[in-house]
């Protein structure tokens, strides 16, 4: 008997074992566990709205509820990808048959046989035409091998509402259609047909809906993958057909809003279409009688952070709908601090960053982690208190058909596994008669939120999401009656780095200079009451806090605060230097406690992050050279290397170098003082190279302090081994730029330049250069919500560059900024955007000729603003010309003068163009530094 119990128990584990789906992580935030204990609360009743590029209703796991109901019960374009206007249709009949015509002429046969006739004998009529798929993933719509087939559809009003027949297989008659009414009225999900079944796939499936008054109809679908892979993690239930393989609460149901217009990169969005969703899901959760939770994996680089419109307008829906919450992810543009991105700065929704961990690892990846990671790309905080918490990001998820890409990662994963989490939490308090409220919620998670070792709060705010302990949490913050006189706080402090806006953490990443006790940094904790509270209750409203800080350098003269009406509590801190000697990032925060109650975790009611920046300091002492010990990196995790730009410096290298036979697999990320990203990253691998090497020089090169990432990869099977040397330049060329050289009796064009070594070593440089095409610089005033900038490409150049900058303050009025680049058929060559408001695009044309760029703002308000631009198109010759120059010795603090030649004739630059190329100072010795001067030739020469 004893024998048959140990069978049995390991039986019981092997299923248990069995059971657990890695590849969609539902164990690491407890959602498995949590249903295991409460199976009826699986975000039963919950509606999980996703804003995203649409979800595709007929894969396997969103097609039906546990129940056996529908999955998805509305879906909605708000894009405009999918909108097609219909007219009145004219009569017609041909051998017998009756015709509907369309102004393009085409014709659908057999409308006097449909069963729903109009009451008013009016037919409209319109086309889809497959044309328009063109710039998409499903340029063919049905498989059927051709990309030309036209699609009629009429609209009419019926005894039964507003319907539409569509000619879903294209042979012109609609006789074999059946009627098809508002999705969310009947939730048909429809195919077209005209394929060979037996050979070829459905491709996608659309859902339709009819807007009379703009006589207009639109068909849904998702272009991309993302948005049908981001339901599938929130709310899938038996994904790809397999039993147990679900999403975080299987149990809810799923409305598609879509923002993002797939003929554009990465599927923007347009012009008000993510504020019109939010609008539409918060309408539906006023008249639904359940709780509501939205995500959105959607977002681009913050330039103001928590100052852009969006950011604003969601604040104010969730201070105005007390009963949601919106997850947000936080952004791919990690592991640099100060990254998370637009929207998921503002203050009140849930942001999200991206764990790996090491089940997922495994499985998916085949990698082996010593502990769970947060993945490299996931946004960090810094300016903001964000992100809030983690969650898995990577998974295998539902995709539509013409999809082989179900494993994805990003923040765009963890975020619906936040959503999926809330709904199980809402399920849960709904079936136990709970109050619903999103920012309990919200306290709730971050309260019993799990930290991981080894991370800051950058990198993970308040760490793992632990559903039962959130939902243990919220149980009580209900029981105490929190739910009657819950505020909303805000955090205002000094944003050293832009003066001219506040920011909610105290953070300093300016050299050696930080808050002491002299020069106190403060804190202001505003209460933003919700909606209907009254003058009396807004003025009788009093709260006090303990205050605890913890990290020993983070000094509080005050243990407690208060605030009282309306008026802000106030918390004066500064830092201790003596702690903060050694180069690297300090990370803490200060933690507010309701004072009537204990200091424990539940009890957070507000936070203040505090951050320093020390860095390496490149000078004389030094040579301007700042070289690394041996530095060894775990797969997965990320090394920082602070360093300051010194004053003077005119051009900077690092130089990564593998170390005899240890192993390297490494990429190295470089992120410039305000936590952009720079474009140049680079590769270390043992395998292939002993070196790499990154270089920055004139307008790319900033005063400030940079960050030099080094990361291992995660799916190393061994820690990766490198050193760096990160080096400066400072040599200052006058004229610069060279905007004129001189030419004499046919000679070759000659120009001069002075040269004064600013820094404390000799340096001996080969100069040398090119002309490289023409350019020309344009300022754009527009108030559309499409600019076109034509040009053309001769057969003398390769390849065209576009640089396109926006003020901040103009960024921060949008959700996406898609650019596109076509030839005169309409067809993209090349879907780009940008993350932040600087971009530099290169396009290498298939052949000489015409084509236009097309720039598409998005604004996060309903209407089109004015916005401007610079745009800098840049036009690379096949055949440059080269610049010869000398080898010259720069001595320091000594100014010298050298000359240079153009070899070979100038070319003429068309009108409104001038010349541009560089000059260039390589330096010959172990430093391998470039310093960049630009060439802007006039037409004129002297």
């Amino acid at each position: 008997m004893k024998l048959k119990g140990i069978f049995l128990l390991l039986l019981l584990i092997g299923l248990s074992h069995a059971s657990d789906w890695s590849f969609l992580n539902v164990n690491r935030i407890g959602a498995k566990q949590f249903i295991e204990r409460n199976p009826e609360n699986n975000g039963k009743d919950v509606v999980v709205i996703i804003l995203d590029t649409g979800v595709d209703m007929g894969v396997p796991g969103l097609d039906t509820l546990p129940d056996g109901g529908v999955k998805v019960i509305d879906a909605q374009d708000f894009s405009g990808e999918g909108d097609v206007f219909y007219d009145e249709a004219e009569f017609g009949q041909e051998n017998n048959e009756k015709f509907l015509r369309a102004p393009d002429g085409l014709r659908l046969f057999n409308y006097d046989r449909l069963a729903l006739q109009p009451l008013d004998s009016i037919y409209y009529i319109g086309v889809l035409d497959e044309e328009r798929f063109k710039n998409t993933v499903i340029p063919d719509v049905n498989n059927n091998g051709k990309q030309n087939d036209k699609f009629g559809f009429v609209v009419l009003q019926s005894k039964e509402g507003w319907v539409t027949y569509i000619d879903l297989d294209g042979d012109g008659n609609l006789d074999d259609e059946q009627p098809v009414w508002n999705y969310k009225e009947k939730h048909q999900a429809l195919q077209f047909r005209g394929r060979d079944e037996k050979l070829n796939k459905n491709l996608a499936t659309f859902a339709v809906n009819i807007f009379p008054d703009e006589q207009r109809i639109n068909f849904h679908y998702d272009g991309s993958s993302h948005g049908t892979h981001v339901a599938g993690i929130a709310a899938g239930y038996r994904l790809n057909g397999q039993k147990g393989l679900n999403g975080i609460a299987p149990g809810a149901k799923i409305i598609s809003l879509k923002i993002g217009d797939c003929t554009l990169a990465g599927g923007a969005t347009t012009t008000g279409s993510m504020l019109d969703a939010y609008e539409y899901g918060v309408e539906f959760a006023k008249n639904y009688d359940g709780p509501v939770v939205f995500n959105m994996s959607f977002g681009i680089g913050s330039e103001i952070e928590g100052h852009a419109s969006m950011e604003s307008m969601l604040d104010r829906l969730l201070m105005e709908n007390e009963k949601l919450l919106f997850c947000i992810s936080a952004g791919n543009e990690g592991p640099g601090i100060s990254s998370v991105g637009l929207p998921a700065a503002a203050n009140y929704v849930l942001s999200v960053g991206a764990l790996n961990t090491r089940e997922s690892a495994r499985d998916v990846y085949g990698a082996k982690l010593d502990a769970d990671k947060v993945f490299v790309f996931s946004s960090r905080g810094g300016e903001l208190n964000k992100p809030d918490i983690l969650t898995p990001g990577s998974a295998s998820s539902t995709v539509p058909p013409y999809s082989n890409r179900e494993n994805k990662w990003g923040t765009s994963m963890a975020s619906p596994q936040a959503a999926g989490a809330v709904a199980l939490l809402m399920s849960a308090a709904y079936h136990d008669g709970l109050p619903i409220i999103g920012a309990l919620f919200k306290k709730a998670i971050i309260n019993a939120a799990r930290p991981l070792k080894d991370y800051t709060i950058l990198d993970q705010g308040a760490g793992v999401i632990d559903i039962p302990g959130a939902y243990n949490f919220y149980k009580k913050y209900v029981k105490r009656e929190e739910q009657k006189n819950y505020v909303y706080y805000r955090i205002e402090t000094l944003n050293p780095m832009d003066e001219d806006n506040t920011a909610r953490a105290a953070y300093w990443r300016l050299g050696n200079y930080l808050p002491d006790k002299h020069h106190k940094q403060v804190f202001s904790i505003y209460p933003e009451f919700r909606e209907g509270w009254t003058a009396d209750q807004r003025t009788n409203f009093y709260r006090a806090f303990d205050l605890r800080a913890t990290e020993p350098w983070i000094k509080l003269n005050q243990k407690s605060t208060y605030i009282k009406g309306e008026k802000a509590a106030r918390v004066e801190v500064y830092f201790d230097q003596r702690q903060l000697n050694k180069p690297g990032l300090y990370t803490g925060k200060i933690i507010a406690y309701r004072k009537e109650w204990s200091n424990k975790a539940m009890n957070k009611e507000f936070e203040l992050w505090c951050t320093y920046v020390n860095p390496l300091i490149a000078n004389e002492q030094n040579h301007y050279a700042l070289k690394s010990e041996l530095v060894k990196i775990k797969p997965g995790n990320v090394q920082r290397i602070f360093f300051d730009v010194p004053v003077r410096a005119t051009a900077m290298t690092i130089q990564l170098f593998t170390e005899g036979s240890k192993y390297a697999n490494i990429r190295a990320y470089l992120f410039d003082p305000q936590g952009r990203e720079v474009e140049q990253y680079t590769r270390l691998s043992s395998e292939f190279e002993s070196q790499e090497i990154i270089r920055l020089s004139g307008d790319e090169l900033e005063y400030g302090i940079y960050e030099l990432d080094l990361y291992a990869d995660f799916r190393s099977e061994e820690p990766s081994y490198c050193t760096y040397l990160i080096s400066f330049a400072g040599l200052e060329v006058s004229p610069n730029p060279i905007r004129y050289l001189t030419l004499r009796n046919g000679e070759d064009a000659r120009g001069r330049v002075s040269v004064f070594n600013y820094f404390d070593r000799p340096v001996l440089c080969q100069i040398d250069g090119e002309i490289s095409g023409w350019s020309q610089t344009s300022y754009i005033d527009d108030e559309s919500e499409l600019y076109q900038k034509d040009f053309t490409i001769g057969p003398e150049v390769e390849k065209v560059e576009f640089e396109i900058e926006l003020p901040a303050e103009i960024f921060n009025l949008m959700t996406d900024f898609a650019i596109n680049i076509k030839n005169y058929e309409g067809k993209t060559l090349k879907a780009d955007g940008l993350t932040y408001r600087k971009k530099k695009i290169t396009f290498v044309p298939p052949a000489s000729g015409d084509y236009y760029m097309e720039l598409i703002p998005a604004f996060a308000s309903t209407m089109a603003q004015n916005w401007t631009a610079t745009l800098k198109e840049s036009y690379y010759l096949f055949s440059r010309l080269n610049i010869k120059g000398n080898r010259e010795y720069f001595y320091p603090r000594v100014q010298k003068e050298t000359s240079f030649y153009v070899d070979g004739n100038l070319p003429v630059a068309p009108d409104g163009f001038r010349l541009f190329g560089h000059l260039t100072l390589t330096s010959l010795d172990r430093y391998k530094f470039k310093v960049f001067v630009p060439i802007m030739l006039n037409a004129s020469l002297r």
